[in-house]
């Protein structure tokens, strides 16, 4: 089952993935508190921001530190909201292994939307650590070394993603990817033609697909 979705905060509303997923590891005494925090950034991620605040001053603890990474990232401030997001993932000590897997993988997420391909590795590496046989963190990890054009560590981590989760298109595509910068054409159209068979809307498989033809075409 894959427990872990990404993108966590680009293409989901934010309470639909925090609340339910950390249910488990808070105090029954800060749940609402936190469901409605969290809800609040959907709509107004600023206020969101100083409920989180409020409530980390009056010992929030890591879940009013998590709604106002959560938040930060929403405004738009990914490199900040990131940063806090995996202070916040290291700290948690009381929060169990999934709702911190959790938080490493939104800091990998937002340091990819801010650009920062070594700081996603190394958050969805440490997310690995609390939630090993989650093909998300593994996806995650593939898709930021790619970006850091470290294409062996992507195939090794996209080939894990698709041992995980084998019908899920984006871990075929990334390895192709991965191969095919590494100059093994004819595996990487295999990974593309997987890739195409599961999600042939996909665009971006469709653009691996062109980028195989075109080296090719150069080879030739």
């Amino acid at each position: 089952m894959t427990h872990f979705v990404r993108p966590v905060m680009l293409a989901l509303g934010l309470s639909a993935l925090a609340a339910p997923a950390f249910g488990q590891s808070i105090r029954a005494v800060d749940q609402d508190r936190y469901e409605a925090c969290i809800a609040e950034i959907d709509e107004n991620a600023l206020s969101a921001f100083e409920t989180g605040l409020a409530w980390q001053a009056q010992s929030g603890g890591w879940p009013a530190n998590h709604c106002i990474g959560l938040a930060i990232v929403a405004t738009g401030d990914f490199a900040e909201g990131a940063r806090r997001l995996e202070i916040n993932a290291e700290g948690a000590v009381a929060a169990g292994d999934y709702a911190r897997a959790v938080m490493f993988g939104q800091a990998g997420d937002a340091w990819l939307a801010a650009g920062e391909p070594h700081d996603a590795l190394r958050a969805f590496t440490r997310g690995q650590e609390f939630l090993p046989r989650d093909p998300g963190l593994a996806l995650g990890r593939a898709e930021a070394a790619i970006d850091a054009g470290l294409w062996e560590v992507a195939e090794t981590a996209a080939q894990e993603a698709v041992r995980l989760d084998p019908d899920a298109a984006e871990g075929y595509r990334l390895r192709g990817r991965a191969r095919l910068e590494q100059g093994q054409v004819g595996a990487a159209e295999d990974d593309m033609e997987m890739a195409r068979d599961l999600d042939p809307d996909n665009i971006e498989v469709l653009l691996l697909r062109g980028d195989i033809n075109e080296a090719r075409r150069s080879d030739g």
